[in-house]
């Protein structure tokens, strides 16, 4: 009789760890997964230029995929430069940023004196590859509607 207890003890404790490890292999596989997933909806990282487009009124103006320009988005901040522009124009910002549903809002509250402004809150729709993604920056000068188009890639 005792060795039927201790084999039925023996039993119970094996099903017991057995399903213990079940259950911490399940929770880690999803907590794993969702970090996945998290990565993909957040913006953190390094991204690099890889193309950019000028569009006036729907026609292509420039096209450039020389054009250096980084951007850094970082524990709810960011911070972008580029090359400087021919006449030494320098263009590089920095703030502070939201990412949902597939659109940034950058609040730039620092930039230089070429992108001086009375806006400083920029609301930027993307589309997200897994690691890359392409912003439109759309205005508006008298009757000409222009659009940036903006490819990066991540390089970290």
């Amino acid at each position: 009789m005792k060795r039927k207890a201790i084999i039925k003890t023996t039993t119970s404790k094996n099903l017991f760890y057995l399903a213990l490890i079940s259950i911490v292999s399940i929770a880690c596989g999803s907590r794993i997964n969702s970090k996945k997933v998290e990565n993909f909806n957040t913006m953190e990282g390094v991204w690099e230029l890889s193309e950019f487009y000028h569009l006036a009124n729907g026609d292509t103006l420039i096209v450039d995929t020389s054009k250096v320009q980084h951007k850094i988005y970082l524990d709810g901040y960011v911070i972008w430069n580029t090359d400087p522009a021919p006449d030494a124009t320098e263009w590089h910002a920095y703030g502070t940023y939201t990412f949902k549903n597939d659109t940034i809002i950058e609040k730039l509250t620092s930039t230089s004196k070429s992108m001086k402004s009375d806006v400083n809150t920029y609301v930027i729709p993307i589309e997200r590859g897994k690691n890359s993604y392409k912003q439109v920056n759309t205005y508006k000068n008298n009757d000409t509607i222009y659009h940036n188009i903006e490819v990066y890639k991540k390089i970290n």
